[in-house]
Order: structure tokens, then C-alpha cells, then sequence
């Protein structure tokens, strides 16, 4: 299945964060990004989030894109989208994502392993696009029951 191409408004979303790398989350004892889902889940943190944007998603982040040692290092936020610039509640940052061109890859099945091969269906696409990604910042809205990610990934514009 081929990706949709949309324009996005700005986000921002509010939630926990870890930095990470793509080597980091290659390998279980030390991936963040299941360990902020985890956490998110387990400690209810989507209900102290003020000003919840209409739907009740969670969302997925990976941001501040540096390429180095050890992999691709990005910064990974876990919470919900939100609908104004309030306070952002003790222990949990926002980050906002920025207004352009995406491809929105669906994610649908039993997660994680729908979504990890959707990420792995994303590498392979862009090896071989002739569009690139931006690398500003890339998100993940799931939608309640469990079964559905849709994944937003910036594009360069052109």
C-alpha cells in the first residue's frame, strides 16, 4: 500500500520523553520508546494532561534528529495532543510539530509487531523514493482499541 501525501496543521503535544537512538531501540534492553509507553499507559499520565485535543489518541513524537555514533539519535515524546499553549504538568515537556508535508503510512494489526514492521516498511520506502524526509519532526497518532496507527512522516518540500 502506497503512502497518502497530506499537508498537516502545526501540533503540539504534551507528554514524557527520553532521549533515544536508532541503535538504542534496535535492541530491547535499552529501547526508551517502549519503555514511555510503558509508563504512559501504566501511570494514566494522558488524564493530567490539560487541554486534550478533541479525540482521545495518544501520540507518539521523535524529534531533534542528530545523525552520529551509535546511529541516528532523536528524541522521543509519548503523550497526547493538545489544543492551546497551557501549562505543561510537572515531570512532562511538549514539543511541537510543525506545519508541512507528510506521507501517512497505516499501521494496522496486533502492536507493536504492526507498527515495527510499518517503521520497517517506512526505511524501505524512502531507500528507494524519489522524495526525502525532512527530519523535523515525525509522529505517530494511535487511535483507541489498540489496533491502528497512523504514521506521519515529515517530507521535504518540493
Amino acid at each position: 500500500m502506497r503512502p497518502e501525501r497530506v499537508r498537516r496543521a502545526e501540533a503540539r503535544v504534551v507528554g514524557i520523553q527520553a532521549p533515544t537512538s536508532s541503535l538504542g531501540e534496535a535492541d530491547p534492553a535499552t529501547a526508551a520508546v517502549p519503555a514511555l509507553w510503558r509508563r504512559f499507559e501504566a501511570d494514566r499520565l494522558g488524564d493530567r494532561i490539560p487541554d486534550r485535543a478533541g479525540t482521545r489518541t495518544a501520540c507518539a513524537v521523535y524529534s531533534d534528529y542528530q545523525d552520529g555514533d551509535g546511529g541516528r539519535r532523536f528524541r522521543c515524546l509519548v503523550g497526547a495532543e493538545v489544543t492551546g499553549q497551557g501549562e505543561v504538568p510537572a515531570g512532562m515537556a511538549a514539543v511541537t510539530v510543525p506545519a508541512g508535508a507528510y506521507l501517512v503510512f497505516a499501521a494496522r494489526g496486533p502492536m507493536p509487531e504492526a507498527l515495527a514492521a510499518t517503521w520497517t516498511r517506512i526505511a524501505e520506502f524512502f531507500e528507494h523514493a524519489p522524495l526525502a524526509r525532512a527530519f523535523t519532526a515525525d509522529l505517530e497518532v494511535h487511535y483507541p482499541g489498540g489496533s491502528a496507527v497512523d504514521v506521519f512522516v515529515a517530507v521535504a518540500d518540493g
